[in-house]
């Protein structure tokens, strides 16, 4: 119970972080997709369920809160997870940096290719705006990726995991 309540929290936590001050930076900064990010980390490098609750309930407070030019984003988000999962179980292994980059693009690829068919923006920006994400997203996923060891160490005492503690 206690690792839900501090997952949730977390995911509160970034959510506001993204939508609040990253969507305020200027330029390319404003398309970092923090949330797919660290998704396919959590994903990738602590455990399935997380990062899949984490991907879906942002496509869904993204419909609760109509901050998307798609009509349901909540679609292309569990068709993202879902890949993002079966990619990390089956195709790339975590320990790759290649594979934890083609983890995350093929994830992202897949939430793109959802929200095609469900969005009513103009072409030529969301296509724009997607390609941007795309390139933030594999510069974040290789930042997290460096910084893995201690994320992962950060992670475990947070989540209570069933790891040994470290402290």
């Amino acid at each position: 119970m206690m690792r839900v309540a501090v997952s949730t929290i977390l995911f509160l936590i970034v959510f506001l972080i993204e939508i609040s001050f990253i969507s305020s930076l200027p330029s390319v900064f404003s398309t970092i997709p923090l949330i797919f990010a660290l998704s396919v980390y959590l994903i990738q490098h602590q455990g399935v369920t997380d990062g899949i609750v984490w991907m879906i309930g942002y496509g869904f407070l993204i419909d609760l809160m109509h901050l998307s030019s798609t009509r349901f984003s909540t679609i292309p988000a569990i068709a993202a997870s879902i890949v993002a999962a079966i990619s990390a179980k089956h195709l790339f292994s975590n320990r790759s940096f290649y594979g934890v980059i083609a983890c995350a693009v093929s994830s992202y690829l897949t939430y793109i290719i959802f929200e095609i068919f469900l969005t009513r923006a103009e072409w030529s920006i969301f296509f724009q705006t997607h390609a941007e994400r795309l390139g933030m997203l594999i510069v974040v996923v290789v930042i997290f990726f460096s910084l893995a060891p201690s994320i992962r160490r950060i992670v475990q005492v947070m989540f209570i995991s069933s790891h040994k503690r470290l402290y």
